[in-house]
């Protein structure tokens, strides 16, 4: 049986133009290097390396070996992440999200239907959120669209709607709307983790400069002390309630309403399914 050190050693040293480099990257000294090397010859039958003076070259028996060594510790490194996703799947649900509110009002009905796990979330890119959930890092995401593969169940979560949020001595406290066109320009405070929402006010409003910070009380703590404008949104409001010193201001574009789903997959549909029953 090949031993999978002997594996990563021989990928390393197809990495490297020498044997003490490869020594050096392994953090093992060259002589058992050199050992390994001959070991895994021994259990393979044919030799993996031609050997010149000071320096060995791998060859096309070696170039073979390596492309298998490296499926075989790709398959390593899947089991041990999916057995790893199982384990805390039994005592975390791990949530996924493009932007921050769909998960936090996911996330209290979570904790109420099951106060004996732990809730997680984190803020990714969609791409990063679809692969996360397939692998089991996540057992539930929000996307912006919605997603029809095989062995997922999408729901749609609601609208939310975004605005901006200013103090009564503004211009744009007096207006039923404003665009996007209307308040490009100026610096406003965001959070730091507006998730695909930054991508979206970024986009729109090219000459504003924004100024983020991390942490819900230190953004809270920023908004409440400064007279610059900031946004929040419907959701906003059901999560946070309304600042009552600030006027909040429809965004009439489009793009400032964002439909979200939840994805998960179709054998939570019976967990998951009545907790995103009411759209928002």
């Amino acid at each position: 049986m090949i031993e999978i050190y002997l594996l990563e050693q021989l990928v390393g040293i197809s990495e490297y133009s020498t044997l003490s480099e490869a020594a050096e990257h392994l953090h093992i000294t060259q002589p058992t290097l050199t050992r390994s090397i001959r070991k895994l010859e021994k259990l393979l039958g044919a030799e993996l390396f031609k050997r010149e003076k000071n320096r060995i070259y791998i060859n096309d028996t070696g170039r073979l070996a390596v492309k298998y060594a490296k499926r075989i510790l790709e398959s390593e490194n899947e089991m041990i992440n999916a057995i790893g996703s199982l384990e805390r799947s039994r005592h975390t649900i791990s949530i996924g999200s493009c932007a921050p509110a769909p998960h936090l009002i996911i996330e209290p009905k979570l904790k109420r239907a099951y106060p004996q796990m732990q809730i997680t979330a984190e803020i990714r890119p969609e791409p990063e959120l679809i692969d996360g959930l397939k692998r089991g890092n996540f057992q539930l995401i929000t996307l912006t669209n919605v997603i029809t593969e095989k062995g997922l169940y999408c729901k749609k979560i609601g609208t939310e709607h975004l605005r901006l949020s200013v103090l009564p001595a503004h211009p744009a406290s007096a207006m039923d709307s404003v665009s996007f066109a209307d308040i490009n320009g100026g610096s406003y405070i965001v959070h730091k983790t507006l998730g695909i929402w930054e991508d979206i006010v970024c986009k729109h409003m090219p000459n504003a400069r924004f100024i983020a910070q991390s942490g819900a009380d230190e953004y809270a703590e920023v908004v409440n002390s400064s007279s610059l404008p900031t946004f929040d949104s419907d959701w906003g409001v059901i999560i946070y309630g309304q600042n009552t010193n600030r006027v909040s201001v429809p965004i009439s574009d489009d793009a400032a309403k964002m439909t979200f789903y939840a994805v998960y997959k179709e054998i939570d549909r019976r967990r998951f399914d009545k907790l995103i029953d009411i759209e928002f």
